[in-house]
């Protein structure tokens, strides 16, 4: 029913490509240079019907011995990637796309496994629920496995007065008015010059909100990639944030920092930190809101805070469930996937512990 066949898009197809109604930030040009540029090749297919081409597949391809289309991979900071689409689809054309290209990588030796998360197959809930409660219908029609990424996002395509109305609890309210009292203002970095001096801040706020939890940043988080992410997404991908104050000394602090990648109808909140020093002041809760308020004047539609976390509620958040698709050729290897992910966060979380006895043991010997 369907053919495919990689390609290397011109300007003129990534145009077609960026146009389409359900490409996102993570599917452009911009996008795929950045993944390049931290040493992952996008991996792009052409989707045919009726020698009709219908949709561009954008992904990333690894391995050589067991290779693997991942769309998106896991560790750069990509949140969802699959279909770009030329025509409007229907959530089981889009299905069935997917499982025929699984075949297609199969058959033709180009790959032993692919993992798909779309967010045209997500579903939303007022409420949480928990992973295991979580059913696509379609996909469990279908037989697919998958496996769920739960998120929270809120929509950005109304009046500020809306935005404002929407904030769940009178403590983000609050907290955004106190900054203001406290005299706090938000910066937009819109020098390509400045980007090198804002990610090693951002770092560095990273750096220590992490280890107030006994972790390390994420490998998308590493100075170098997180500076490699805002070059290439520069100037209109991308929204560098920082929030300035007076300490109680009155000289000027970076009290937290943020990135928020955009696109047409969606913002996504990639990362933000803040010292802890300064968390009484309230940056945070400004600039998430200045955030808002900027993908409300740019493009309107959701801003996606690409993940789970109590304090993103206050924002007038609504829960979504974006389920991975997961094919292989051979059953195994989805177990074998399963058992290096255990592994890898194993062998990360005992580094972390053992720096923390490490710096502990060191305090207390001084």
């Amino acid at each position: 029913m369907y053919s495919f066949q990689e390609t290397v898009p011109n300007q003129e197809v990534w145009t077609r490509i960026e146009d389409a109604y359900d490409s996102t930030c993570f599917q452009t040009r911009k996008w795929c240079i950045y993944l390049d540029r931290i040493g992952y090749h996008p991996y792009i297919v052409e989707v045919s019907q009726e020698d009709d081409i219908i949709a561009y597949f954008i992904g990333t391809k690894i391995g050589h011995g067991i290779s693997a289309v991942c769309a998106p991979m896991d560790g750069v900071g990509t949140y969802t990637q699959g279909l770009s689409s030329m025509r409007q689809l229907s959530e089981d054309e889009r299905i069935t796309i997917y499982q025929d290209l699984s075949k297609w990588l199969f058959s033709t030796h180009r790959a032993l496994f692919l993992q798909v998360d779309d967010w045209q197959l997500s579903r939303t809930f007022s409420e949480w629920i928990p992973n295991e409660q979580f059913h696509q219908v379609t996909l469990d029609e279908k037989g697919i496995p998958y496996t769920v990424r739960p998120t929270l996002y809120v929509p950005v395509n109304t009046s500020e007065e809306e935005m404002w109305a929407g904030l769940h609890y009178k403590s983000c309210k609050y907290s955004i008015n106190k900054a203001h009292k406290h005299g706090l203002y938000v910066r937009e970095i819109t020098r390509f010059e400045d980007i090198a001096d804002f990610t090693d801040i951002h770092y560095k706020q990273l750096v220590e909100v992490c280890a107030r939890k006994g972790t390390h940043p994420k490998p998308s988080q590493h100075r170098n990639r997180m500076q490699a992410l805002c070059e290439s997404l520069f100037p209109d991908r991308v929204i560098m944030l920082e929030v300035i104050g007076k300490d109680e000394n009155g000289k000027e602090q970076i009290m937290s920092s943020g990135i928020y990648c955009i696109d047409k109808g969606e913002c996504s909140y990639w990362t933000g930190a803040s010292y802890q020093r300064y968390q009484k002041y309230c940056p945070n809760e400004l600039m998430v809101w200045e955030a808002m308020r900027l993908a409300n004047q740019r493009m309107g539609g959701v801003m996606n805070f690409c993940g789970m976390h109590s304090y993103k509620l206050k924002f007038g958040t609504v829960y979504a469930y974006v389920p991975r698709l997961i094919f292989t050729k051979y059953t195994w290897l989805r177990k074998a996937k399963i058992y290096a992910q255990r592994i890898y966060f194993f062998f990360r979380n005992s580094m972390v512990n053992v720096t923390l006895r490490v710096k502990h043991n060191l305090q207390e010997n001084k």
